[in-house]
């Protein structure tokens, strides 16, 4: 179907999303106030993604990303760290029979970066409280059960013609997050130990501090475009299985702002977004609303659905750089760091015990 837009439509549609999507806003970066100050981007989750291995049919990757535009100025003027913060327990939820109550968590914890180590920290993850893997970061880490998890800096995945939106919808397909780097946490795993009875799960990700919930993300865009600035902070702190309650409202009402006031379409829309998880068909290799691959042009889907398809693409189809073809998926970070002198001794100590074990085995 072709909708075609009336000028005071549009118009009224720009005002409504331009005070939604504000300024660097726009997954879910920098999405509420208590992650627009300094010191805060390791805290920060940016996106989830899910889907199914294009490796392995048999496994599931999950991804989550921190510290927007990590290393660079940001419109709200603080700089993301480019290391991951080792007071925060990075997590995977995973609901497999459909309360919306994690029955599977998966959290990775991280040493401090120092001047002698760089970016390189030591990480250590585990499921539901068991230790599954350890080591460094930059580095494929082989996770007990089977899979692999890695945390690096990495190019941002997302992608958005941000300025042409803020430009009265004047879209010129420019990707606004070309060139930005984030810090992503890659964890591969048979999909066998997130399934409960069936292959339909359902998962969002977290930050916690000290066991306190900081931030929260399943799909897309729900607190940046739908939940209000006063309500920002608490959206991020409150629990999916609390979403229809507390803030089904509130989206139902933004919807009508941005629907032209279609009570029908806003009513449907409202129970597809709430609660804020990510539901995933493990065996199904589709992307979004089935998961969220990394390819998955996610915005188009957003505008189209909060808009009633009177805004259905900002012409950017694709990420600005080529995804891997292999583990852990995500491009290398445009800034790729120096090795410090402690990376280097681990690397050479690493080739040397190579050689040796080469030779051995030679003999």
């Amino acid at each position: 179907m072709i909708f075609r837009r009336s000028v005071s439509l549009e118009f009224a549609l720009w005002v409504c999303l331009a005070g939604a999507f504000s300024a660097a806003r726009a997954a879910d970066h920098l999405d509420a106030p208590l992650l627009q100050v300094q010191g805060q981007g390791g805290r920060d989750l940016n996106d989830v993604y899910a889907f199914q291995s294009p490796t392995n049919p048999a496994n599931t990757v999950l991804v989550l990303t921190v510290n927007p535009f990590a290393g660079q100025l940001n419109p709200f003027g603080t700089v993301s760290d480019r290391t991951f913060d080792p007071a925060v327990e990075y997590q995977f939820l995973i609901d497999n029979n459909n309360d919306a109550m994690a029955d599977v968590t998966y959290t990775t914890t991280f040493t401090p970066a120092t001047p002698a180590t760089g970016l390189l920290q030591t990480l250590t993850a585990s499921r539901n409280g068991v230790p599954i893997a350890a080591g460094g970061t930059f580095t494929n880490l082989p996770v007990v059960g089977g899979g692999m998890v890695h945390a690096a800096l990495f190019e941002d995945p997302f992608f958005f013609d941000f300025f042409g939106f803020r430009n009265g919808l004047n879209f010129t397909g420019a990707d606004a997050f070309a060139g930005a780097d984030i810090s992503a946490i890659v964890l591969e795993v048979p999909s066998a130990q997130l399934n409960g009875a069936t292959s339909n799960v359902g998962v969002w990700g977290r930050t916690a501090v000290g066991g306190v919930q900081v931030d929260r993300e399943g799909r897309p865009a729900i607190n940046t475009a739908l939940i209000p600035g006063p309500m920002k902070n608490a959206f991020n702190q409150a629990v999916p299985a609390n979403d229809q309650a507390a803030f089904s409202s509130t989206v139902r009402t933004s919807l009508l702002s941005l629907n032209g006031g279609n009570v029908a379409h806003a009513d449907q829309v409202t129970a597809l977004l709430l609660p804020d998880i990510l539901t995933l068909d493990t065996a199904n290799p589709a992307g979004f609303l089935n998961g969220r691959r990394l390819q998955d042009d996610v915005i188009d889907t957003v505008l189209g659905a909060v808009s009633n398809g009177a805004l259905t693409t900002d012409m950017v189809a694709a990420n600005d750089v080529a995804f891997q073809s292999t583990f852990p998926y995500l491009s290398p970070a445009n800034v790729i760091p120096e090795p410090s002198a402690i990376v280097l001794l681990v690397a050479g100590l690493s080739a040397l015990g190579l050689y040796a074990r080469r030779r051995r085995t030679r003999r």
